[in-house]
Order: structure tokens, then C-alpha cells, then sequence
């Protein structure tokens, strides 16, 4: 686990500065709402499906259902 944080390396500050700039000019609204709508369904979807289930586990062990 440790050799995948040796290999990894530090960005440039110039480095930051192009990625910024190329975020900000190509990043259409349309882009963005993909990128909220991508991160929705695979961030708080399953998560919601986490949260019922144990809910529902909870409910059958406790012979509430």
C-alpha cells in the first residue's frame, strides 16, 4: 500500500496553474451537469441503498416486519 504514495508525485505549482486554466476554459455547463449527475447516481444511489437495507435488516432482526 505504502509503494502506490512513494510513486505518486507532487504537482508543480506551473502544473496546477495549466490544469486550472484548462478546467476553466473547457468546462462547458453542459460538462459540469454530467459531472453532478455521474456523481449522484454513483455517490449517494448506492449509498441510499446502503442506508435501506441495513434499515430494513434492522427491522426483520428486531420482528418489527
Amino acid at each position: 500500500m505504502l509503494r502506490i504514495f512513494k510513486r505518486l508525485k507532487k504537482a508543480s505549482k506551473k502544473e496546477e496553474e495549466e490544469f486550472d486554466q484548462m478546467i476553466k476554459e473547457n468546462v462547458t455547463p453542459k460538462d459540469k451537469f454530467a459531472m453532478v449527475v455521474s456523481a449522484f447516481f454513483v455517490i449517494v444511489l448506492p449509498c441510499l441503498a446502503v442506508l435501506t437495507l441495513l434499515s430494513l435488516l434492522c427491522l426483520w432482526i428486531f420482528r418489527v416486519l
